[in-house]
């Protein structure tokens, strides 16, 4: 269902989340959008909604009698991933700026007033910081792949202003990168794809260090973090049609995470001694009890055995993203290790 409810006021900017299952995160979106500077008459807020079984058009009706801006729903026909609902939303968007972000972030009271202010008749698109929200606490298993508190190169859709007539123009996000990946996740970088598209196109953008949203910080059970690297397995197909991305984005233009070198490196010294003598693989066992060792300071006993278990873990987790990013460079034919 799409609220039709007549626009009141000048709307300058539409802000667009799309979000699936995520009643108690969105409610803290709409929070941080409630509370911003920016005068509740020169904005909207239009939520798409991935057939979620959460009542988030409950959500929004609670939330419709509590602010001054135009809030508007709709729920999606088919869960196509977040792209086709954030083009939809563009389109719905009756602001000349669409700004995103997502349902697990809360954006800071200035964010809109600082990114509607950088967002100049030559600018197609601007982004800003990403801090994960103030008082969470961060654990072993926690999920840090989100902040940006420089100007990442990825341009993600938690934080980003674009034109809407640049959007539109450019056809939104390529809907073909977004995918459901084997675990039944949404995988895609259609949101990097389109700023690069625009970039390559010669349209100008900037960054705004005060347009701040706050990223939820979410603690995975152990398979999912351990598998939560396979999401880059699109990685190569992003560099194949961006190669400019090479420079500003991997390590000697082909490591995407440093780390990955020393599991490469392991493995063709793993087959040296297997080849000459099997026995130089015990060799490993203390290399790990050293790895576990940094980072302990003050060092604790009783803190050493659990560092052995992070270890293990983490080497395992760099493991599988070395993998996948061996797996996506063979299916793309675009190396990146």
């Amino acid at each position: 269902m799409t609220d039709a409810s007549a626009l009141q006021g000048d709307i300058h900017v539409s802000v667009v989340i799309s979000t699936k299952n995520r009643v108690g995160l969105l409610a803290d979106a709409l929070r941080g959008l409630a509370s911003q500077t920016l005068d509740p008459s020169r904005f909207e807020v239009i939520i798409l909604d991935n057939q979620s079984t959460d009542d988030i058009a409950g959500l929004i009706e609670d939330w419709r009698a509590r602010v001054k801006f135009e809030l508007r729903y709709h729920r999606m026909d088919v869960d196509g991933g977040p792209s086709p609902s954030r083009n939809l939303g563009a389109r719905m968007a009756r602001g000349p700026i669409v700004a995103f972000t997502d349902s697990d972030c809360r954006p800071a009271p200035g964010w809109l007033e600082n990114g509607l202010a950088a967002m100049a008749p030559d600018i197609a698109f601007a982004t800003g910081v990403v801090l994960y929200k103030p008082g969470q606490q961060v654990q072993f298993l926690s999920k840090l792949s989100a902040e940006r508190t420089w100007d990442h190169p990825g341009f993600p859709t938690a934080n980003i202003f674009y034109r809407r007539d640049v959007f539109l123009e450019f056809g939104g996000f390529d809907v073909t990168l977004s995918f459901r990946d084997p675990f039944d996740r949404a995988v895609e970088c259609a949101d990097t794809d389109l700023a690069w598209r625009m970039l390559e196109a010669g349209r100008r953008r900037t960054f705004v260090p005060e347009a701040i949203v706050y990223h939820e910080i979410e603690t995975l059970p152990l398979k999912l973090w351990l598998i939560e690297p396979t999401r880059l397995f699109v990685m190569p197909l992003l560099l194949r049609k961006h190669p400019e991305l090479r420079r500003v984005l991997l390590t000697a233009r082909l490591f995407f995470f440093p780390g990955t070198l020393i599991i490469y490196l392991g493995l063709l010294l793993a087959i040296a001694a297997m080849a000459v003598a099997p026995a130089l693989l015990w060799l490993a066992v203390p290399v790990i009890f050293l790895r576990a060792l940094v980072g302990l300071r003050p060092f604790r006993l009783s803190d050493f055995p659990r560092r052995i278990v992070e270890t293990v873990l983490n080497i395992a987790r760099v493991g599988i993203m070395a993998m996948t990013l061996v797996y996506g460079s063979l299916r793309y034919r675009c190396l990146v290790l």
